[in-house]
């Protein structure tokens, strides 16, 4: 298993997000970080895809463009780490969405995958300072009170392109061969990939009005069928997804 601790007590900050995007390839030469800051940022910059083995990435060109920290740039970088990144993964996959928890708790949970517990107040930590940054003032990704308790809340999305993306990643990671129920994205299966409805906090309610949309809108990316109460997602074989990440490219 991954080591759960990818940010040990260097959790990415805000000014450090905007310092990458204002200066891309430059702010590896120029960043003002110590030593670990930068080693562990670069890590959290590659599970986000922002980075690739030696510059930034098209990806992060996009998220430029789309503005970084609006919640449509936030959500697709929340999905790639979802599924890259074993820390953000444990937070999705472990804190129940609108339950807070002591910190005490959280922390328990943590022990009881073999971490070490001064390794579990890093993790800890770290998810107060993320919910510091645009993920949590912006995208709503989770938040800590006062007391230390972890919640973990439901995003703000205002462009289903950002879900369609995350049914795509979601398609390949766990290998659905392009069509799965929506019961599925709520059957926490052990397997490879999270779904975008696990990642972002989206119940059944809220997702099928919006699979609809896509379906209207996008027709040759998705179809979604509810007919017989079967709830059935179809995705085309032909896409991918970087073929959804165009659609932010050509602004459709």
């Amino acid at each position: 298993m991954k080591s759960l601790n990818t940010m040990s007590n260097h959790a990415p900050k805000t000014e450090w997000f905007a310092a990458f995007y204002a200066k891309k390839d430059d702010f590896f030469t120029d960043h003002g970080l110590g030593p670990e800051q930068i080693s562990f940022f670069k890590r959290f910059l590659k599970d986000a895809s922002l980075t690739g083995k030696s510059a930034v990435t098209s990806f992060a060109d996009l998220m430029s463009e789309i503005g970084w920290d609006t919640d449509a740039a936030l959500g697709l970088v929340l999905v790639n780490l979802a599924n890259e990144n074993p820390q953000f993964g444990w937070y999705i996959k472990n804190l129940e969405i609108n339950k807070t928890y002591a910190r005490k708790t959280v922390e328990d949970m943590l022990v009881s995958y073999d971490v070490k517990p001064p390794v579990a107040k890093s993790i800890c930590g770290a998810y107060r300072r993320l919910t510091e940054t645009p993920f949590g003032s912006k995208l709503n990704w989770g938040n800590v009170a006062s007391d230390g308790s972890m919640t973990r809340t439901t995003c703000n999305v205002s462009d289903p392109r950002v879900i369609l993306y995350g049914l795509y990643v979601y398609n390949d990671k766990a290998n659905a061969h392009h069509e799965f129920r929506l019961n599925t994205l709520y059957e926490h299966l052990e397997q490879d990939g999270i779904p975008p409805t696990t990642i972002l906090g989206l119940d059944r309610q809220t997702m099928e009005p919006i699979l609809r949309g896509l379906s209207a809108k996008y027709p040759e990316f998705i179809n979604y069928s509810d007919t017989n109460d079967l709830c059935k997602i179809s995705l085309r074989e032909d896409k991918t997804p970087q073929d959804v990440l165009d659609l932010f490219k050509e602004g459709r």
